[in-house]
């Protein structure tokens, strides 16, 4: 526990330097500012990690871990905060129309945690952090890079098999694990996975994600 979070602290050490306290006081970067809050540390993590990369000359996207080992929706709205509250001082951003901060939330399928999930979302818009939820997990959005399909899924684990039996379809090669996958494979389908993933959301399909709502930011800002 302690050497995970110490990892994690490093982590979020050195995106911050790039938006606080990398650069002299009273000198703003011009970049905009995104925060990315996952409520897991692994498939999120690993995506966004990546996709960073491909906007880094015009767009900061940090991407942080979920907060804690087993957190909760509200764990993670409260690390957002903390992350919205850096970017809030004089030093840290160019104007507040240039960041935003942003945290990912599974929606899961039992009762009490759809429940804490829907308060913890809007407690956390009403802090004005813009919460993207996913029904039943972050794996649909995964997902919808290589299969247009809002279907019921009994759990989460029903989704990431659905995911791993796709990916070996699509590819040839099987998934593996969440965090070492090679989403190098499905990054050039982003555009294809948002326009899907906003159809079956504004449908309300059994399965969704408010994912693209995000992606569609960075593209903005990003690209």
């Amino acid at each position: 526990m302690g050497a995970g979070r110490s990892k994690r602290s490093r982590s979020y050490n050195i995106d911050r330097k790039r938006y606080i306290s990398a650069r002299p006081q009273g000198v703003r970067d011009p970049l905009p500012v995104i925060v990315v809050v996952c409520d897991d540390a692994k498939t999120a993590v690993a995506y966004f990690e990546l996709l960073k990369r491909s906007v880094k000359k015009k767009l900061t996207l940090t991407v942080v871990r979920n907060p804690c080992d087993r957190a909760t929706a509200a764990d993670v709205i409260a690390e957002a905060k903390r992350h919205q509250e850096q970017l809030q001082q004089p030093q840290s951003h160019d104007s507040s129309d240039q960041s935003s901060v942003w945290a990912l939330i599974d929606l899961e399928q039992a009762p009490e945690r759809r429940q804490l999930a829907k308060e913890a979302k809007e407690a956390g818009e009403k802090a004005g952090i813009l919460v993207a939820t996913s029904d039943p997990c972050y794996e649909v959005w995964t997902l919808l890079h290589i299969l247009d399909t809002g279907e019921a899924f009994a759990d989460c684990s029903a989704v990431v098999r659905r995911v791993e039996r796709e990916w070996d379809r699509t590819f040839g090669q099987i998934f593996g694990s969440k965090a070492q996958a090679d989403y190098t494979k499905i990054v050039p389908m982003m555009g294809a996975a948002a326009a899907r993933a906003r159809c079956h959301h504004e449908a309300m399909d059994p399965s969704w994600t408010e994912v693209y709502r995000l992606i569609e930011e960075v593209v903005r800002r990003g690209t």
